[in-house]
């Protein structure tokens, strides 16, 4: 199974292929793969983020969950 980490690297490698492959000027190239790395750590930066806002609402509401419903005899 891919990891979130290896979809985005997937899919960013994907784009310097084609910049590499179809962009001529090298000083242009060298911004458009720098924007490509900044874009890479945004989104698993993001990612991470919006990962650990929903497990942290998992496990709060499983707490509360817990406190609301009786133990089962």
């Amino acid at each position: 199974m891919f990891t979130h980490n290896q979809v985005i690297d997937s899919i960013q490698e994907g784009k310097k292929t084609f910049v590499n492959t179809f962009v001529a000027d090298a000083k242009f190239k060298a911004e458009l793969i720098k924007l490509i790395d900044s874009q890479t750590q945004a989104a698993k930066t993001s990612v991470e983020a919006s990962l650990a806002i929903a497990q942290s609402l998992v496990k709060n509401s499983t707490d509360a969950f817990k406190n609301f419903v009786p133990a089962s005899k």
